[in-house]
């Protein structure tokens, strides 16, 4: 059964997001769960060791320090991450609201513990030309409940940087139109990456981990010129190997044709990724601190 049918597709043309439901199998998510604690376990006992290092970022606002970020997944389990980007699902995606020519960017994991760790102010994430799809696909390894920092869009916002001061200065969290997008473990937010977002704090106890993985065409990375075309090109053999681990009956004619084969094996793919590291496009945010009674903490929260 697909997914990405029309009715999926209308949302996401006119909101800038849309989930998809109990789309990653439970076995895979299993799989992810238990890498996401080894990175976390690997961090919190790099910076008791002294380390610094720049993939990944801890929170310790609790004096109890907890991951916030860990990216660059594809350096700590290319296979598995490999195997998360050929399932039905993000092979749909990619193919239907993509395009021809998509290739996976980034592929990063967020984890969000409860206040006082950090919330996610307003912001829109990489400006570009409209011109082709750029989405951030966030897969989701466990619930994000309503009221417990889901994530938070204003609909249709996507087309242009907006005024995020001016908005939540005035409306804090509640901006007219907001809507909150609740998700269980296994479903699949998709968003477009310029439309406007935040996540209030995580109220409940435990972690809430989300993969992020972003996808977008060659055409409009060449656009951009944000990125090397040599780091595009690794991109799209990166996709090779997403396709010759695919079931074939998943993949798209064309893609196969597009693609082709990788033209090495995936631990030289991934040195050559890691060696040739670009920084993605940052996001926009508030250019001032907002001063709000109840945002960016909630009142009942200070």
């Amino acid at each position: 059964m697909k997914i990405v049918n029309k009715s999926k597709l209308d949302f996401y043309a006119n909101n800038g997001f849309v989930l998809f439901e109990q789309t990653l199998p439970n076995v895979l998510l299993e799989k992810l769960k238990r890498l996401s604690n080894t990175l976390e376990n690997k961090a919190i006992q790099a910076q008791q060791e002294g380390k610094i290092a720049t993939q990944y970022h801890l929170s310790n606002e609790s004096g109890e320090p907890k991951l916030f970020r860990y990216n660059d997944l594809l350096f700590e389990a290319p296979e598995l991450i490999v195997e998360l980007l050929a399932t039905p699902a993000i092979i749909e995606i990619s193919e239907g609201i993509c395009g021809l020519g998509c290739v996976p960017m980034q592929c990063d994991l967020v984890y969000k513990y409860p206040h006082p760790h950090p919330h996610i102010a307003w912001h829109q994430g990489a400006p570009h030309p409209r011109n082709y799809a750029y989405l951030n696909v966030g897969i989701y390894l466990d619930d994000a409940d309503i009221d417990d920092g889901c994530l938070r869009y204003l609909p249709d916002s996507q087309h242009e940087l907006v005024d995020i001061y001016s908005l939540s200065s005035e409306y804090g969290w509640n901006i007219p139109g907001v809507l909150q997008q609740p998700a269980k473990a296994g479903d699949i937010l998709v968003q477009d990456m310029m439309i406007l977002h935040s996540s209030e704090p995580k109220r409940s106890d435990g972690p809430r981990r989300t993969i992020y993985l972003e996808l977008r065409p060659l055409a409009g990375i060449e656009e951009s010129q944000k990125q090397s075309p040599e780091w595009a090109e690794l991109r799209k053999q990166w996709m090779a190997h997403i396709i010759q681990a695919a079931n074939p009956e998943d993949v798209p004619q064309k893609w196969a044709e597009f693609y082709g084969e990788p033209n090495c094996d995936l631990k030289t793919l991934v040195s050559q990724i890691e060696q040739k590291w670009e920084p993605p496009i940052p996001a926009v945010w508030s250019n001032q601190n907002v001063e709000h009674p109840d945002y960016p903490t909630p009142a009942d929260l200070r």
